[in-house]
């Protein structure tokens, strides 16, 4: 029997954290319809701001002092997802670390998307991100593999500050030992994870040269101690490398 995300990742009762770039959400819904099939209570959540999830599928968004509607929530499907008011631009804004200890008292999984990436597939993180609750356990690093090949400043936020920290040119092709420098240096996706578990979720594999995923993925391991996951979320395809 396959495994699934959830199991992969090693995702465990309290707080997961989803950051980088080119999947966090969809890697954090597919999470919470596996938690909730399995019979598991998890909250749906963010620090910073996002779209508010597909009502129909997910259910509609709760302020996180609404405690009796998420726990009703919770009660009909297993799943809720809290956040904060809308924002200028249509996203819901993110919740306080008081909020989500709160949210912890009324589901056993609180995953919060806790990055923003302007919905390019990679990222590296600036001064004030990213946006972990304190309770965080668990942080999933998320990276887009379509940014291989692309330059860097078309396919990566903040992308002046990745060269800089790269040490090449913003027009640079993203090869893959740059990419796996951005997911496993202390100063990328595993910045702030001391102290915390730490994985890598490389999506978009269905778009990627298998040579080049397995340059990534050998370089990452040479960086980082990080276990490393690929998938193709849009496909429900993932494996653990």
């Amino acid at each position: 029997m396959s495994r699934t995300l959830t199991q992969l990742l090693d995702v465990r009762p309290g707080v997961t954290a989803l950051v980088g770039a080119g999947g966090k959400t969809t890697a954090m819904l597919t999470l919470a319809e596996e938690l909730a099939e399995a019979g598991r209570r998890v909250i749906v959540t963010t620090t910073t701001h996002i779209f508010p999830p597909d009502a129909g599928r997910y259910g509609p968004v709760f302020s996180p002092e609404d405690t009796a509607g998420i726990a009703a929530a919770l009660e009909r499907t297993g799943l809720a997802v809290a956040a904060g008011p809308l924002d200028e631009r249509g996203k819901r804004t993110g919740v306080s670390d008081a909020q989500v200890k709160g949210l912890l008292e009324l589901a056993e999984y609180v995953l919060v998307e806790a990055d923003g990436s302007r919905r390019l597939p990679c990222k590296t993180p600036g001064d004030r991100e990213p946006a972990l609750p304190v309770k965080t356990e668990l942080v999933v690093g998320v990276l887009g593999l379509k940014s291989l090949n692309h330059p860097l400043e078309a396919v990566c936020f903040r992308a002046g500050l990745a060269a800089r920290r790269l040490g090449v040119e913003p027009e640079n092709p993203v090869t893959p030992e740059l990419l796996a420098r951005l997911a496993a240096e202390p100063w990328g996706l595993a910045k702030a994870t001391e102290g915390r578990r730490f994985v890598i979720l490389l999506n978009q594999s269905d778009a990627c040269d298998p040579a080049q995923l397995c340059r990534v993925v050998q370089a990452v391991k040479e960086t980082s101690g990080a276990p490393v996951v690929s998938a193709a979320l849009q496909k429900r395809e993932w494996k653990e490398e």
